[in-house]
């Protein structure tokens, strides 16, 4: 199914590649789907951007444009939401109520949950079903401040730094080490199509990783190869990794 939908998607934006008289933009799509769409569009020649409201935006918008506009000057039809975070919640939470009151994911940009925010990056044209739906979260009142494209915050991507020894540099062990679960848990993982790297789906479990690769596991979440260091006494090899919070 997901596949089916990828592929309709893909068809929009090469039809757009064919008719583009004015900037066409399309809603979020995640970094996987970008590669792909970059895969698609470097054969087109037609000029295209990405953004998603702020520098380092993991989740952004497509435009296509024609070669006459100045791709500095989109009008990016994307705002946010925002209010104080006064209680518990985290990034799972604030999703999951947006996605229960009706939202697709598609109509959503990143969501930061900090110390004291939660900014939410959404379609401009969902602005009236957020007035009027988004008054509480986790059962709890809600004051939210719009704010337009001009006005959205910029946070920083926060990661932990992890020092590990690996046997191998193996996905398979690598995932495990990073999200405490044993390799017959990793393999359950990899075989149920939940790993990215480098935002490509993933079913070899012993893919060798190298440094920079970024490693995604659906329901756990995404961390970075930072560092491949020397090997130990026991000739294991020691890894640094930026896991991202």
């Amino acid at each position: 199914m997901k596949d089916k939908k990828e592929e309709i998607f893909l068809a929009r934006v090469a039809d757009a590649c064919e008719r583009n008289y004015e900037p066409r933009f399309f809603d979020f799509c995640d970094e996987a789907m970008q590669s792909k769409i970059e895969r698609l569009l470097k054969g087109k020649g037609e000029p295209y951007a990405f953004w998603g409201g702020m520098e380092g935006a993991t989740r952004q918008m497509l435009c296509i444009y024609p070669e006459y506009c100045n791709g500095e000057d989109l009008k990016w039809p994307l705002m946010a939401a925002a209010f104080q975070k006064n209680f518990s919640m985290d990034h799972r939470n604030v999703l999951g109520e947006l996605m229960a009151m009706g939202i697709t994911r598609e109509c959503l940009g990143d969501i930061h949950v900090g110390e004291n925010e939660v900014q939410i990056i959404f379609a401009a044209r969902m602005k009236p079903f957020f007035e009027q739906n988004l008054n509480k979260m986790k059962g709890r009142s809600i004051t939210v401040e719009y704010r337009g494209p001009e006005e959205i915050r910029s946070y920083a991507l926060q990661f932990k730094s992890l020092d590990l020894v690996v046997s191998s540099l193996r996905v398979d062990g690598i995932i495990g080490k990073i999200w405490g679960f044993s390799r017959q848990d990793a393999l359950t993982y990899i075989k149920q199509r939940r790993l990215r790297v480098n935002y490509e789906e993933t079913t070899k479990n012993d893919f060798q990783i190298k440094v920079g690769d970024i490693l995604a596991l659906r329901g756990k979440g995404k961390a970075r190869i930072a560092e491949i260091g020397g090997m130990t006494k026991k000739g294991n090899t020691r890894l640094v990794i930026e896991k991202y919070i």
